[in-house]
């Protein structure tokens, strides 16, 4: 709320600045004091209507710009309460990917955990040979929730090179999880 209100602040007074600038009143500035350096006698009653012409265009000016400044503004909120709204969406549909990859996870582990107490109960031959022909990853994943004697057993049942690249690899990927 700080930050909008010291950019609306801040907007206004760079606005106000470049207005000053773009309708010349610096320069008016300038050419009256150069009018008064170079003492040309002109008659009051001339200067005052010229000065009080070019004021009234100034504030016609000033009006006009105050304006498209307001119309600025409002539009300026309008999007922000629509980024606003879409954030919000944003942030309510991250919620429901988190849910549901979390429910994912959950169902993932949930099998696993059934399939490493089916391949415990199987004879540890009839285990290995199935994980054999499984990818490594699940296999690893599968044999770290088995108990630790029905995992050795069907370790022993394997093939020796490929039990030997999973125990690296449980090794491995041990401190990672």
């Amino acid at each position: 709320m700080k930050s909008t209100l010291l950019f609306g602040i801040l907007s206004f007074f760079v606005i106000f600045a470049l207005t000053f600038f773009m309708t010349g009143v610096f320069k008016g500035m300038k050419a009256a004091w150069e009018a008064k350096e170079s003492e040309e006698l002109v008659e009051p009653t001339e200067d005052l209507s010229l000065e009080r012409k070019s004021l009234l265009a100034q504030k016609e000016e000033f009006s006009r710009r105050e304006g498209q400044i307001a119309d600025l503004e409002e539009a300026m909120q309008l999007e922000k309460a629509v980024l606003q709204e879409e954030f919000n969406k944003l942030q309510a549909m991250r919620s429901r990917i988190e849910g549901a990859a979390g429910q994912i996870a959950a169902n993932k582990e949930k099998t696993l955990r059934k399939l490493a107490k089916m391949y415990e109960a199987m004879p540890p031959k009839d285990a290995a040979s199935i994980l054999s022909g499984m990818e490594v990853e699940l296999v690893l994943d599968v044999l770290r929730l088995m108990k630790e004697r029905p995992a050795a057993k069907v370790m022993a049942a394997l093939d020796p090179a490929r039990a030997a690249a999973l125990s690296n690899l449980m090794t491995v990927s041990k401190g990672d999880r």
